[in-house]
């Protein structure tokens, strides 16, 4: 059975599109998802099955009246993803200054001379073709890429810090 990590964008934040950890786990049990964790209330679920995601947002549609963005890797994906961030020695020093996009689909041509024309002077980035890394030493609440990464990047997101990665690369393992 192939280990998973998927990723809810835009749940539990600012008491809108309330989702239940305990509850998510008992819906995804019930569309065939076995070995089920979650880290924090932010989305983040590692599972072993092949449960697509288009399944995991009609069920939670189905219990909750909503249907986020899923994005799912298979745990040897992912991992891979966070080995090529090129942000990993500044991580070490400051986890929550480290982020990685995960792009549901590349970005279209000079969206990196965007992102380089909207940085701060402090921030770095780096984008491939799956993912956005950003080292933001301020904070992502400071960061002008965050801010505007939506609408440069045209594409399906969502963004998780160093340590959500490697708390879920180690749920992972140790499911």
């Amino acid at each position: 059975m192939t280990r998973s990590i998927a990723l809810l964008r835009g749940v539990n934040v600012g008491g809108h599109r309330k989702l239940p950890m305990k509850e998510l786990s008992a819906v995804l049990e019930t569309i065939g998802c076995r070995n089920i964790r979650t880290y924090i209330q932010s989305g983040n679920v590692v599972y072993d099955g092949n449960v697509a995601s288009d399944q995991i947002g009609a069920a939670i549609d189905d219990k909750f009246g909503f249907n986020p963005p899923v994005f799912i890797f298979t745990a040897k994906a992912f991992v891979r993803v966070a080995e090529q961030c090129p942000f990993q020695s500044q991580a070490d020093g400051n986890p929550k200054s480290v982020h990685i996009y995960f792009l549901a689909t590349p970005p279209e041509k000079g969206v990196e001379a965007t992102l380089q024309a909207v940085k701060s002077a402090d921030e770095m980035f780096a984008l491939e073709k799956d993912a956005l890394y950003l080292h933001s030493p301020k904070g992502l609440s400071a960061s002008k890429i965050a801010e505007k990464a939506d609408r440069i990047l045209k594409v399906d997101n969502t963004a998780r810090n160093w340590n959500t990665v490697c708390a879920l690369i180690a749920l992972a393992e140790d499911a």
